[in-house]
C-alpha cells in the first residue's frame, strides 16, 4: 500500500494539513513529517478506521417502544433512575428523554455512573435498558445506547392483564334518564394478576372517570359516593367481570364523544423506588391525575348526542 493511499482518509475528514509539497528531504524531514501526521490525526474528530464517530456524550436519548400484542404503544412511561425524570411515548411509541443541566444537582461536575432506564405500563411487564451518564450527559456507544444516542433495539413490553370496557348503551341523547351500564372484563394473559378496586361495594366497580375526547375534560361517577372499602380480585386466564351503572340526571354531560375509564389498580411486580413518585401528585387518588397512570385499555367508547 502506498503512503499517500494510507493517509488519504485522514486528509478527507476536514482536518487541515500543513504538509506543503510532496517532496521529502532527508531523515530529519521524514521525522518531522511523521510527527505532523500524528498530531493531525489526534486533532481530528473522526476515527481513521471507518466513518463512525468516536463515542461522545449528549443530553438526550431516544428510542421506540412496542407492545408484544401489537397494540398502540402510546403513553408508556419512560423513567430514568437517579434523576427522577420521565417521559411518555407518542402515538408511534417513540420517546425522547432529556437530562437536566449540571447546575440542577448543585455541583459543577454533574452526575456520572451507570443507570437503568425503565419502561412502565401498568398492565405490562416492566423492562429496562442500561445507560451510561458522564457529568449529566449520556455517553453514546455505551450500554444500550448506540452512536446516534438511540436505544439499539425496540423495547418490547408483554401484557399480563387485558382490560376491556363496554358501555351500554354506547350512545344516548343528552336528556337521557335511563341508567347506563359499564362492564369491565379482566383477563390475565400470562399467569395471574391481582386487581384492586377502590371504593367497591358489593363487588361492584367503585368509580369511573369519563373523559371528553376533544377537550380532555373529566367527570367522575361513583357507584357509592363516600365508600372507603375496596375489593381485591385474583384474575386468571378465565375472565372476570366487574361493573357499575351511572346516569346523567344528577351530573349531565355535554354532547360529544367520551372515553369511560374504570378506576382500578394492579398489584404490579416490584417497581423501582421513585418511579411512582415521579408521576403526578395524587396519581392514585380519584381525580383527573389518575389518568397519568399509564395503562393500555380497550373499549370504553361513549357518546352523548
Amino acid at each position: 500500500m502506498k503512503i499517500v493511499a494510507l493517509f488519504q482518509p485522514f486528509f478527507s475528514t476536514g482536518c487541515r494539513n500543513n504538509f506543503g509539497g510532496t517532496k521529502i528531504m532527508g531523515k530529519k524531514a521524514r521525522l518531522l513529517f511523521s510527527i505532523a501526521v500524528i498530531v493531525t490525526l489526534f486533532s481530528c474528530t473522526k476515527t481513521p478506521f471507518g466513518d463512525e464517530d468516536i463515542s461522545a456524550g449528549a443530553g438526550q436519548v431516544s428510542g421506540v417502544v412496542q407492545l408484544y400484542d401489537g397494540s398502540s404503544a402510546e403513553n408508556v412511561y419512560v423513567w430514568l433512575e437517579g434523576f427522577a425524570i420521565g417521559s411518555y411515548t407518542d402515538s408511534n411509541g417513540f420517546f425522547t428523554l432529556t437530562l437536566p443541566p449540571k447546575s440542577s444537582h448543585g455541583t459543577s461536575s454533574g452526575v456520572s455512573g451507570t443507570f437503568k432506564l425503565y419502561f412502565y405500563l401498568a398492565n405490562y411487564l416492566l423492562k429496562s435498558a442500561q445507560v451510561v451518564v458522564q457529568e449529566n450527559e449520556f455517553v453514546y456507544s455505551k450500554g444500550d445506547i448506540n452512536k446516534d444516542g438511540k436505544i439499539y433495539e425496540p423495547i418490547v413490553l408483554r401484557r399480563f392483564l387485558r382490560i376491556q370496557t363496554e358501555v351500554s348503551p354506547a350512545s344516548v341523547k343528552a336528556n337521557n334518564t335511563n341508567p347506563i351500564a359499564v362492564e369491565v372484563t379482566l383477563t390475565a394473559t400470562i399467569d395471574s394478576a391481582t386487581v384492586v378496586i377502590p371504593k367497591s361495594v358489593g363487588g361492584m366497580l367503585g368509580a369511573v372517570l369519563i373523559k371528553k375526547i376533544d377537550t380532555s375534560e373529566v367527570q367522575i361517577y361513583q357507584s357509592a359516593a363516600g365508600a372507603i372499602t375496596q375489593e381485591v380480585i385474583l384474575v386468571g386466564l378465565v375472565s372476570k367481570k366487574v361493573g357499575m351503572g351511572f346516569d346523567l340526571m344528577q351530573k349531565p354531560l355535554a354532547t360529544g364523544k367520551y372515553k369511560v375509564i374504570p378506576y382500578l389498580f394492579i398489584a404490579h411486580e416490584k417497581l423501582p423506588a421513585g418511579l411512582m413518585d415521579s408521576l403526578l401528585p395524587e396519581v392514585e387518588t380519584l381525580n383527573s391525575n389518575y389518568l397519568k397512570l399509564p395503562f393500555n385499555r380497550e373499549g370504553g367508547d361513549f357518546e352523548v348526542r
